[in-house]
C-alpha cells in the first residue's frame, strides 16, 4: 500500500492500468490516469460527463441546492453561461481584469517591502496572497476590495473558508456524507458536522447580508453597467420579471448559491495554488535563479509582468505550465451513472509523454 498522495495514484496506475476504481467513503470513484483515455472520455465524450456527483450534507449546511459547482442540466448550462459572459463584461481576459489583478500584486509587493525595510526578516506569504484574492473575488461578487476597515471582514472570513474545506475534505465527513442527520447526534462524529455548520452559519450570514444591501439600493429602471455580480444578477433578474418570465433560476437562493461557489472554489483553490508556487521556488533555487534570470532580461526592473509578456517568457511559462498548475489533484468528480475522476499527474510524470522535470532542469 503506498502513501497517500501521488504516490499511491502512481502505484495503483501501475499495478491495475490506466484505469482503476477507488472509494471516498461511501462513493466509488473511477480514476483515468491515461492521457489517451482521459481525451477520450472528457474531451470527445464530454457531454456524458457533465454531471455532478450528490453532496447531500453540503447542500443541506448551505441551505441551497443552487450554483453551479455542484449542480447539472438546464440550471448549470444556463447559470454558467451568465456567470461567464458578467466575467467578460468585466474584463475577464481583458486588460480590465488584468488591472485589477496588478493592483493586489502591487499591494503585496508594497506590503513585503515595507516588512524589509523594518527588519523584518520571517515572511507570512500566504496571509497577503489570501487577501489579494479574497479582495478580487470580493471586488466581483458584492464591489469592494479588502482594504481599511473592511479589512477585517476577511481576517473573519478565511478561517472560517479553511474550516470548512478542512471539514468537507475529512475522511468522516465522507463517511457519514449520506446520513449526515444522523450521525450529527453521534458524539465523534457530529464534532466534524458542526465544524462545517458554524463555518457554514457564518458564511450564510454574511452573504446574505451583503445581498440585502445590494437589493435595498437596486433600481431595477437604472439603466447603467453593472459594478458586481450581485448587482448584474438583480438587474437580470428583474429585467425577466417584467418580461413576465417567472420561470427560470433567477432567484435569491441561486444568487446565495453563486456567492458560495466564487468564494469557496476561487478563494482556496487560487489561494494555495500561488502559495504552492512560492514553495516550490523556495525548494528549487536553480529554477528561481533561471526565472530571474529571464525576467531580467525580457522585463527590467521597471515594471510589473503582464499577460503580453507570456510569448516572450518561455521558461516562466514552462514552470507554470509543467510544474506548479499541474500537481494540484483534481477535487471534483464528473458523474456517467458513477463518479469518473481524471488524474492529469499521473500523466506528466509518464516519460513516454513528457517528463517535465527535465524540461525546467
Amino acid at each position: 500500500m503506498k502513501e497517500p498522495g501521488y504516490d499511491a495514484y502512481i502505484g495503483w496506475s501501475k499495478k491495475y492500468g490506466p484505469m482503476y476504481t477507488f472509494w471516498l467513503g461511501e462513493t466509488p470513484v473511477i480514476c483515468l490516469t491515461d492521457y489517451n483515455l482521459i481525451n477520450e472520455t472528457f474531451v470527445k465524450d464530454g457531454d456524458a460527463y457533465v454531471g455532478r456527483i450528490k453532496a447531500p450534507m453540503f447542500m443541506k449546511l448551505i441551505r441551497s441546492p443552487y450554483g453551479v459547482v455542484w449542480t447539472e442540466g438546464s440550471l448549470w448550462k444556463e447559470q454558467r453561461r451568465f456567470a461567464l459572459q458578467v466575467l467578460r463584461n468585466f474584463g475577464l481576459g481583458k486588460n480590465i481584469m488584468q488591472e485589477r489583478i496588478l493592483v493586489e500584486v502591487s499591494s503585496l509587493i508594497e506590503q513585503i517591502n515595507n516588512d524589509i525595510n523594518a527588519g523584518v526578516l520571517v515572511h507570512d506569504i500566504l496571509t497577503p496572497i489570501g487577501i489579494g484574492v479574497g479582495s478580487l473575488i470580493n471586488n466581483l461578487v458584492f464591489g469592494y476590495r479588502f482594504e481599511g476597515k473592511k479589512l477585517q471582514e476577511y481576517h473573519e472570513l478565511k478561517p472560517l473558508l479553511g474550516q470548512f474545506v478542512r471539514g468537507f475534505g475529512s475522511p468522516w465527513t465522507l463517511l457519514i456524507q449520506k446520513w449526515y442527520q444522523y450521525a450529527k447526534y453521534i458524539p465523534f462524529c457530529r464534532y466534524y458536522y458542526y465544524l462545517m455548520k458554524d463555518a457554514t452559519d457564518t458564511l450564510h450570514e454574511f452573504y446574505m447580508r451583503q445581498i440585502n444591501a445590494h437589493i435595498e439600493k437596486f433600481d431595477p429602471h437604472d439603466e447603467s453597467e453593472p459594478t458586481d455580480y450581485v448587482e448584474a444578477f438583480l438587474k437580470e433578474k428583474a429585467k425577466r420579471e417584467a418580461e413576465g418570465d417567472t420561470n427560470n433560476y433567477f432567484i435569491i437562493p441561486q444568487l446565495l448559491g453563486m456567492c458560495y461557489d466564487f468564494w469557496l472554489a476561487g478563494q482556496e483553490t487560487t489561494t494555495n495554488t500561488l502559495a504552492w508556487g512560492v514553495l516550490y521556488l523556495m525548494i528549487e533555487p536553480e529554477v528561481q535563479a533561471r526565472l530571474q534570470k529571464e525576467f531580467d532580461m525580457v522585463i527590467g526592473s521597471d515594471r510589473l509582468i503582464t499577460v503580453e509578456d507570456k510569448h516572450n517568457l518561455h521558461y516562466a511559462s514552462a514552470v507554470v505550465n509543467l510544474s506548479i498548475v499541474p500537481e494540484k489533484p483534481p477535487s471534483l468528480y464528473r458523474k456517467a451513472g458513477a463518479s469518473v475522476s481524471p488524474h492529469p499527474y499521473v500523466c506528466h510524470i509518464e516519460k513516454r509523454y513528457c517528463n517535465f522535470r527535465d524540461i525546467i532542469s
